[in-house]
């Protein structure tokens, strides 16, 4: 049973691709920085808090967090991607956080790279691609 199971993920996973991004995923950070090197998107199932990421079919995104508590650091992060083949380019027009963040120098209109998809025991993998410097 427990092959039969792996054989029907491993099968789900090879079938999918970047276009089923399209949705609301929880992810394990928000984004306002060019230095993150990877995200990990999961399901979100049925939570309201915790921190999110919306991906829509016209190719815009938007990533928040909700806590229970007001009194907390609220960022919300708009911006635009595009897909080709396995990969993901992000770009960010605003990022706003309330008085509660402590975040200096908030990115606007700034290209946080080309990320690779992956897939891992059911969650995507966003990992940055290293971008080539000329000499």
């Amino acid at each position: 049973m427990k092959q039969l199971f792996t054989i029907l993920l491993t099968l789900f996973f090879c079938t999918m691709n970047a276009q089923d991004l399209t949705g609301t995923w929880a992810i394990d950070k928000i984004i306002y920085t060019t230095e993150t090197e990877e995200y990990i998107l999961s399901p979100k199932g049925d939570n309201i808090f915790g921190t999110f990421i919306n991906f829509t079919e016209i190719g815009t995104f938007e990533n928040y967090n909700a806590w229970p508590c007001g009194n907390d650091c609220f960022i919300t992060t708009k911006g635009t991607y595009k897909l080709s083949q396995d990969n993901i380019s992000i770009f960010v027009k605003t990022v706003e956080a309330n008085e509660y963040c402590n975040i200096p120098n908030l990115i606007q209109n700034t290209s946080l790279g080309v990320f690779k998809i992956s897939y891992l025991d059911g969650n995507i993998i966003l990992k940055k691609l290293k971008q080539k410097t000329s000499r």
